[in-house]
C-alpha cells in the first residue's frame, strides 16, 4: 500500500515532483492540484486520503490493498500524438476483486476545452494537414462514450473534452489490466488560491457529462459519492468494457 513510480517508492513531496510531477514546473505550486494531490496522498500513509476511502467504501465495501502511480500515460486509440495522462492511477482490491481508480485532480482548473472548441481546432489542423487524426479522435470518443444524443440531452459541443479522454484512458487501461471495474474520480481541492465560482462551473460540467453518458439515468455526481455503473456504447474504442463509475471528493484546506 504505497505510491511508486518506475518501481521506486515515493515518500516525500520532493520525490513526487521529481519522479511523477507535472510536465510544467509552474504547475507545481501550493494551493494547486498537482502539489495538493501529492500532499494529500503522502500524508495518508498506509491509507488513502480519508475522503477517497469514504467514497469508495460506501459503494464497494472495505479496501483490502492498494498501490498508486502518479502521472501515468493512458493511451486509448491508435493515433499518434500525446496520450491521455492521468494524475494518479491506483490498483485497488476489495472483497469483490480488483478495480482501477483513475484520479483527475482539480483545484479550480477547467476540464479542458469544450468539445466544440476541440473539434474546431482539429478541423483547422486537418485543413492544413490531411493526415491529421484529430477529427477522427473526437468522433471515436463521442461514439464510444456518449452515443447518439437523445431528447433533452446536453449537446456534444457543450461537453468538456477532458472528461471524454479521461474516461477513455481509464477504461482502456482497465481492459489492459484485465479488471472488471474502473472508477474515474475527481479529487477537488478548495484552497486559498481557488475560486468558488470555478468550482461550481466544474460541478456543472461534470453533471452534464454523466447525464449525457448515462442518457439521463444519472443526473448528478454528489460530492463524496460514486455513481454508476454507466453503460457506455464501447465501440470503436472498447471491446468488453468494464463497469464504469464516476465519483467526486473534495478537500477544503483554506486558511482564510
Amino acid at each position: 500500500m504505497a505510491i511508486l513510480k518506475g518501481g521506486i517508492p515515493i515518500s516525500t513531496l520532493e520525490q513526487w515532483e521529481r519522479l511523477g510531477g507535472p510536465k510544467r514546473a509552474d504547475h507545481w505550486r501550493e494551493g494547486r492540484s498537482a502539489m495538493e494531490t501529492a500532499r494529500a496522498w503522502l500524508a495518508a500513509g498506509e491509507r488513502m486520503p480519508g475522503e477517497v476511502v469514504a467514497a469508495l467504501e460506501s459503494e464497494f465495501g472495505a479496501i483490502r490493498t492498494w498501490q498508486g502511480e502518479p502521472e501515468v500515460c493512458l493511451p486509448f486509440d491508435g493515433f499518434s500524438g500525446e496520450p491521455r495522462n492521468s494524475d494518479l492511477v491506483v490498483d485497488v482490491t476489495d472483497d469483490q476483486g480488483s478495480y482501477l481508480l483513475a484520479v483527475e485532480a482539480k483545484a479550480d482548473e477547467e476540464f479542458g476545452e469544450t468539445t466544440a472548441t476541440t473539434l474546431a481546432d482539429a478541423m483547422d489542423r486537418l485543413l492544413q494537414n490531411p493526415r491529421s487524426n484529430g477529427v477522427r479522435r473526437v468522433q471515436q470518443l463521442a461514439t464510444a462514450i456518449l452515443g447518439p444524443r437523445q431528447k433533452k440531452e446536453v449537446a456534444l459541443k457543450d461537453i468538456r473534452y477532458q472528461l471524454l479522454t479521461a474516461t477513455a484512458g481509464a477504461i482502456c487501461e482497465a481492459e489492459r489490466r484485465q479488471v472488471g471495474r474502473v472508477v474515474l474520480l475527481i479529487q477537488e481541492f478548495v484552497t486559498d488560491k481557488t475560486d468558488d465560482s470555478k468550482h461550481l462551473a466544474n460541478a456543472v460540467d461534470l453533471d452534464r457529462f454523466v447525464h449525457r453518458a448515462s442518457h439521463g439515468s444519472v443526473a448528478t455526481v454528489p460530492c463524496g459519492r460514486i455513481v454508476g455503473p454507466l453503460v457506455l456504447p464501447g465501440q470503436p474504442l472498447f471491446s468488453s468494457a468494464p463497469r464504469f463509475y464516476v465519483g467526486k471528493v473534495s478537500r477544503n484546506i483554506r486558511t482564510q
